[in-house]
C-alpha cells in the first residue's frame, strides 16, 4: 500500500484513497450479511454494495506489485523499511484492538493475547503483503523475462482461477462427480501461483502493457460483466443454499479478476488527472500517504458506532445506510490518520 519510488503514480494515488473507502464499504456490508434473510431487500443490497467493492484488496496488491517488481530494494532494504514498518504497525494496532475487545466487546481477559496474536479481522492484509515482499527477488527475476512473465501469468489464469472457478460452479450442480471433480483439481497442490501472488505480478504487467482501444473496451466490459456476474451469482448461490454465501465473492474468482482488471486499466488510463491544479494533485498524495492509517483504524469506527451510538448498517435503509456510515466513517478514519502523521514516530512506524 505504500508507495517506494521516488516518482508518483498519479492514478495510484487515486486507486489507494478508493481502495480504502471500498474496504470501508465491504466491512460495513458484511456486518450484517450472514445474519440477514436471503430473500430480502436489506440481504440483496448488503449484496450489491459487497459485490462492488471485491476488487480493493487486490488493487492494493496489484499497485505494490507494479512498484516492488520494477524497484531495485535489496531484499534487506525491503525487510528494514517496508517488512519492519508492517510489523510494528501490526503490534500496535493488534494492541490497540485486544484491549478495545476485552473492554467493549465481551471478550475473556484470558484471550487478550490469543486476540493480539490472532489480530483484528482486517489484519489478514499485512500477514499476507508480508509474505508478498519476502518473495520480490524471486519474482523480479520471473517478471523481467517477457516469456516466463507471459507463462506465469498463464499457470495463474488455469490453477488461481479457472479451476476454482469450475470447481465453485459444479458445487452448486447436482452432478454425480463433483465431489470426485474437487477432489481432483485439489490434487494438484500448486501453491507457486495461489493465494494474491497473480495479482502481484498482474500489476507489474499491466501497467507496463500497452492495450489497443479495442482491448481496452473489452477489458471494460468485462469489468462491468464481472461485476453482474457476482451480484447475480452470490444471489442465486445464497438463495439455492438457503443461507448466504462467498461462493462468487472470492479473490479467485474469475468474476473478480475481471472486475480488478477492467478498473486497473480504468484508472490508468482516465484517472491521472493531468489537467488539475498542483494543490489538488497534492491534496490527492496526502490522502493517498494517510490510506494506510485509515485502513487500519476504520473498523474501531465501525464498531464504536454500533456499540455506543447503536448505529450500524441496520438503523437505517440498507441502501442509503452503507454509504451514509462509508462517508462518515472513511471522513473519521483519514481525519485520525493524518492527525497520526503528525507524529514523527507514530508516521514512521504505525501508519
Amino acid at each position: 500500500m505504500e508507495q517506494t519510488q521516488p516518482q508518483r503514480i498519479a492514478y495510484f494515488d487515486v486507486l489507494r484513497i478508493l481502495a480504502t473507502f471500498a474496504v470501508i464499504v465491504l466491512h460495513l456490508s458484511a456486518q450484517h450479511w450472514a445474519d440477514t434473510d436471503v430473500y430480502s431487500r436489506a440481504w440483496q443490497a448488503f449484496n450489491l454494495y459487497d459485490s462492488a467493492v471485491r476488487w480493493a484488496v487486490p488493487v492494493f496488491v496489484m499497485i505494490s506489485g507494479s512498484l516492488f517488481l520494477s524497484g531495485s530494494q535489496s531484499l534487506l532494504h525491503i525487510l528494514k523499511k517496508n517488512v519492519l514498518r508492517l510489523v510494528t504497525a501490526f503490534v500496535f494496532w493488534s494492541a490497540l484492538y485486544a484491549v478495545f475487545m476485552v473492554n467493549f466487546e465481551g471478550c475473556p481477559t484470558n484471550l487478550i493475547l490469543q486476540q493480539f496474536l490472532n489480530g483484528h479481522y482486517h489484519m489478514w492484509f499485512l500477514f499476507m503483503i508480508v509474505g508478498l515482499y519476502l518473495i520480490v527477488p524471486f519474482l523480479r527475476a520471473i517478471v523481467r523475462d517477457e516469456k516466463l512473465l507471459r507463462y506465469f501469468l498463464l499457470l495463474t489464469l488455469i490453477f488461481t482461477f479457472l479451476l476454482p472457478q469450475i470447481a465453485s460452479a459444479v458445487s452448486l450442480l447436482s452432478w454425480q462427480y463433483c465431489a470426485e471433480f474437487k477432489a481432483l483439481t485439489g490434487k494438484f497442490y500448486y501453491h507457486f501461483t495461489l493465494g494474491f501472488v497473480p495479482y502481484f505480478v498482474l500489476g507489474y504487467y499491466l501497467v507496463r502493457k500497452e492495450f489497443s482501444l479495442t482491448a481496452k473496451r473489452v477489458l471494460y466490459a468485462l469489468g462491468v460483466l464481472g461485476f453482474v456476474l457476482t451480484v447475480v451469482l452470490t444471489s442465486f448461490a445464497s438463495r439455492l443454499q438457503g443461507a448466504a454465501t462467498e461462493l462468487f465473492y472470492g479473490y479467485d474468482s474469475l468474476n473478480v479478476l475481471f472486475v480488478c482488471v477492467g478498473l486497473f486499466v480504468f484508472a490508468k488510463e482516465h484517472l491521472n488527472f493531468p489537467n488539475l491544479s498542483e494543490k489538488c494533485h497534492r491534496c490527492i498524495r496526502a490522502l493517498s500517504r494517510w490510506s494506510f492509517g485509515a485502513y487500519l483504524v476504520h473498523p474501531l469506527f465501525i464498531e464504536s458506532f454500533d456499540i455506543f451510538l447503536h448505529f450500524n448498517t441496520l438503523s437505517l435503509n440498507v441502501f442509503f445506510s452503507v454509504p451514509l456510515l462509508t462517508l462518515i466513517i472513511g471522513a473519521l478514519s483519514f481525519l485520525v490518520s493524518a492527525l497520526l502523521h503528525q507524529i514523527p514516530f507514530v508516521k514512521k512506524y504505525f501508519v
